[in-house]
């Protein structure tokens, strides 16, 4: 009974004294080793079926160990990795040794990091505008951007990026993008001493919650890697929703253009119940009621009759909601819709951009605006002295 017993507890296992070997930041020119031992902390013998260096591992790095494909490893038994790592370049490297076995856990990999630096190392500095690229909320599968990051030199010398990589726990669900612009950041372009370079990124969620990567950045003149934290919230398609259309109407003798998703109140004014000069102009977007879980809430607010402007106006944004309901010019009629609102001025993939316009009057009852999703309109309001204001609203196409 008792041999019976050891029998079914016996297990062979593989046991590395590190995973990783960390060699930080070393002179180029220099040598510096570390090691590892592998051993089988188990109780039956088990076998190398394949011992090799990581195709893709730097070439600073040399591998010596007495691990090899073939040799077997009784209880108790255990061999050294010795890892030489010598820069002759500056710059970030890595690499990694497999280890493959007979074990339940037969693929195993020591892992290996160092950077080169030399006397230049220090020379610039990286600051990022934003600090973070946070996507915020993003539907699984619906791509977000683009998102603008400015990578500013702020060191008494050129910086020439020699690296400019994304990884981290969900590195493929962020991406880079270049415009072939002179400023765009790119590896082995120089960014002088007090300039910048840009980065344009997207994200598109593949799982379910927060998504995270790191984009590192290294070069010669960096005292060390600088980092760029990615976040993004990959949520659920939404439940199908009804969609309302958002209809447009014009009062010619005043100027006066007033957007409106009240089927009742559209049949008001149709009606005539302002009076006479109320028209459809015949533009309108579609958006989501008020109450229903996707997109945003739109404020809407008329001016103070007698101080404020003779108009309507309309935000997604919060912020500026609050601070319009603070304003004495303007008064809060409530919740006009739910739409979705741009990333970093832009809408993405199924939406179109829908544009605020502001027309000054000789004084601030004489003010207007105006709301449209029509680039041509946009064009010629624009040409009649309008101010383009932007994009406010992404609404379903």
């Amino acid at each position: 009974m008792a041999s019976w017993l050891v029998g079914a507890s016996a297990a062979p296992r593989i046991c590395t004294t590190a995973d990783t070997l960390l060699f930080g930041q070393r002179m180029v020119g220099s040598t510096t080793t570390s090691m590892a031992r592998v051993s089988n902390c188990g109780d039956m013998p088990w076998s190398f079926t394949g011992v090799s260096v990581d195709p893709v591992t730097n070439t600073a790095f040399h591998v010596d160990t007495a691990c090899a494909t073939g040799l077997v490893m009784a209880p108790g038994d255990a061999c050294a990795v010795t890892v030489r790592f010598e820069p002759l370049v500056p710059g970030q490297a890595s690499g990694g040794l497999w280890l493959h076995n007979t074990t339940s856990t037969p693929d195993q990999l020591i892992t290996f990091y160092g950077r080169g630096v030399n006397a230049e190392a220090g020379a610039a500095s990286v600051v990022f505008a934003p600090a973070r690229a946070d996507f915020g909320a993003v539907i699984l599968g619906v791509e977000s951007g683009p998102l603008e990051v400015r990578v500013q030199n702020q060191g008494t010398s050129a910086l020439v990026p020699s690296a400019i990589v994304i990884n981290g726990a969900a590195p493929y669900d962020f991406r880079g993008e270049t415009h072939g612009s002179p400023t765009d950041c790119r590896v082995g372009t120089p960014v002088a001493a007090g300039s910048s370079c840009g980065l344009t990124l997207f994200f598109r969620p593949q799982q379910a919650g927060m998504r995270n990567a790191t984009l590192w950045i290294d070069a010669p003149q960096l005292g060390a890697l600088t980092a760029l934290v990615l976040s993004g919230d990959g949520t659920p398609q939404p439940a199908a929703t009804p969609m309302i259309d958002v209809v447009e109407f014009h009062h010619s003798p005043s100027d006066q253009y007033f957007i409106t998703s009240d089927t009742a109140e559209a049949a008001f004014l149709d009606a005539g119940g302002l009076g006479t000069g109320w028209v459809r102009t015949g533009a309108h977007f579609r958006a989501w009621p008020r109450g229903v879980p996707a997109g945003f809430d739109v404020c809407r607010f008329f001016g103070t009759p007698g101080i404020g402007p003779d108009s309507h106006f309309y935000t997604a944004d919060a912020a500026e909601c609050a601070a319009v309901k603070r304003n004495p010019h303007w008064i809060a009629e409530g919740i006009a819709f739910r739409t979705a609102i741009p990333l970093a001025g832009a809408c993405t993939t199924g939406y179109s951009t829908v544009i605020r316009l502001w027309k000054p009057g000789v004084d601030t009852t004489g003010t207007r605006h105006r709301y449209t999703a029509d680039p041509a309109t946009v064009t010629a309001m624009a040409a009649a002295g309008w101010v383009v204001e932007g994009p406010v609203f992404c609404v379903p196409n």
